[in-house]
């Protein structure tokens, strides 16, 4: 396209050179740059693409974009805009044929479930006959073609890249998760939604927002200014709330689109009704407009009785049919990293869970204490270079809940891991909750409320595997589906799963302390 065409419209755009030159692709990162490349110079947390203009331009840039004065360099046009990112999403959007307004885009936004919820509609609108590209935090798909994830919501140039992508790959709709930080930097701007839904909204990302009210006005942008935006583009969006949480609440008041509500109370438009939980899945009673829907799943605990129902209630509002819903939640087997069991020989239930904020760790064993027919056992810690204040508060939820606590090494970054794991402890001690000596945990731990502290989390991993008896359950928390764990300034491959399925075949092969 000319760069001309590409720019018509954006507010104040200042350009030297030749604006009727052709761009054949759209880079924000000048080592990705091809010979007739947009280049957008965006200012990032450490570097500054101000500064790699030059570089952009030898790798075959043919326009450089920013919201800045950038030094001329010959060879290319240079663009000043008001806002770099606003216009590069409005650019990628043109560039690539708005993809969003010829698809279904349905967005999730909220602190917890958003993954689950992508999976229990992606299965749901395959089981209605439909095609759906999923673009979310562990991985972007559309079929049998996997996209790798960095962040849960693209940059807008890859995010309109891989829409493109999977409308030509035959999707008839899409599933976003839309992060505070993709709503902050504009990188759904451009994006055209048939429907947006929230989920919760706890505790998390403080070190980026400051403060919880910030963290609520960022997500509350999908609401507020987006779906208006997709109506004045001639779309008719509906938002589908949590009741639930109280945040959802305050978004009743604040939507100016048609919502619906989902939740436990009378007022809901989707009402939960009974929940029964057991540990090969559970069934939850939707009480909706056109009546009573149970929904059979093989997820596990309470916590999922509303990613269920928020699936059901988006579905239904998309006009999917009732037998489809209860196929498509039935048909989904597990959700890498989402309470996913490791099978196992021993009579025991373990657990892999991304939960990481005080609110999700709560949720998660609340709902399993209701599972414990014997004692419950987790490992947790917490990141580093991150919000510090939710480390006592994430020890004492574990303390609350847990029979033996492990405290352990999340993605401890640029922080001595001691330190990361004695202000855990802080919140552990003040539950009252006793200590045991790890060497000490395998054979003085009788079942009281303990704790203990083991810095190296494969070690910690063995430990809790290692004290476990029949019946008992095992939660390995914070990491879910990741693949590497961050230290210093190196990612180190590590798969919470793959350390439990370690230990569990060496009770095979007969190891010590796990015969």
């Amino acid at each position: 396209m000319r760069l001309g065409d590409l720019l018509e419209g954006l507010e104040a755009v200042i350009c030297r050179g030749d604006p009727s030159v052709e761009i054949s692709d759209l880079a924000y990162d000048s080592r990705k740059v091809k010979p007739g490349s947009l280049f957008f110079a965006v200012p990032g947390l450490h570097l500054d693409g101000r500064q790699f203009a030059g570089q952009a331009v030898a790798r075959g840039a043919r326009a450089v974009l920013s919201d800045s004065s950038v030094a001329f360099v010959p060879g290319a046009a240079m663009v000043q805009v008001a806002d770099v990112r606003q216009a590069m999403a409005r650019v990628a959007a043109r560039f690539f044929g708005d993809p969003s307004r010829r698809l279904t885009l349905i967005g999730v936004t909220g602190t917890n479930g958003k993954t689950t919820f992508t999976y229990l509609m992606e299965s749901i609108l395959k089981e209605a006959g439909f095609r759906a590209g999923v673009i979310g935090t562990i991985q972007s798909r559309c079929g049998d073609r996997v996209y790798p994830s960095r962040q849960t919501t693209p940059e807008a140039v890859d995010l309109q890249r891989t829409l493109h992508e999977m409308l030509e790959a035959g999707a008839t709709h899409a599933l976003l998760e839309v992060s505070s930080h993709g709503l902050d930097y504009g990188r759904v701007d451009a994006c055209q939604f048939s429907c947006a839904v929230f989920t919760n909204l706890g505790r998390d990302h403080l070190d980026h927002h400051g403060s919880l009210e910030s963290y609520f006005l960022s997500k509350a942008r999908l609401f507020t200014e987006l779906l208006p935006c997709s109506e004045a583009a001639g779309r008719r969006p509906t938002a589908v709330v949590s009741r639930e949480d109280p945040y959802g609440r305050r978004l009743i008041g604040m939507s100016r689109v048609p919502m619906v509500t989902v939740g436990s109370n009378g007022d809901s438009d989707y009402r939960i009704g009974t929940v029964a939980c057991g540990r090969n899945g559970i069934s939850v009673e939707v009480l909706t407009p056109g009546g009573a829907l149970t929904l059979d799943s093989a997820l596990l605990a309470e916590v999922n009785a509303q990613n269920i129902a928020l699936a059901a209630a988006t579905a239904d509002r998309l006009g999917i049919g009732r037998e489809a819903i209860a196929r498509g939640v039935a048909a989904l087997k597990r959700v890498p990293g989402r309470l996913e069991k490791v099978e196992t020989e021993r009579d025991l239930l373990v657990l892999i869970d991304y939960a990481h904020t005080p609110d999700a760790l709560e949720k998660v064993l609340a709902g399993l204490r209701k599972l414990a027919a014997a004692r419950l056992i987790t490992v947790f810690g917490c990141g580093g270079d991150r919000d510090r204040g939710k480390r006592p508060l994430m020890g004492a939820v574990t303390a609350s809940y847990s029979d033996l606590a492990v405290v352990t090494s999340d993605n401890p970054r640029s922080e001595p891991p001691e330190r990361i794991i004695e202000e855990i402890l802080q919140g552990v001690r003040a539950r009252g909750v006793p200590y045991l000596r790890p060497e000490s945990v395998t054979s003085s731990w009788k079942g009281q409320k303990a704790h203990t502290a083991v810095a190296d989390r494969r070690q910690a991993i063995r430990l809790a595997l290692e004290a476990a008896a029949a019946g008992d359950i095992v939660l390995v928390a914070g990491k879910g589906h990741e693949g590497i764990q961050i230290v210093g300034g190196a990612e180190l491959p590590f798969s919470d799963r793959r350390e439990v399925l370690e230990v569990l075949e060496g009770n095979k092969k007969g190891e010590k302390g796990l015969g």
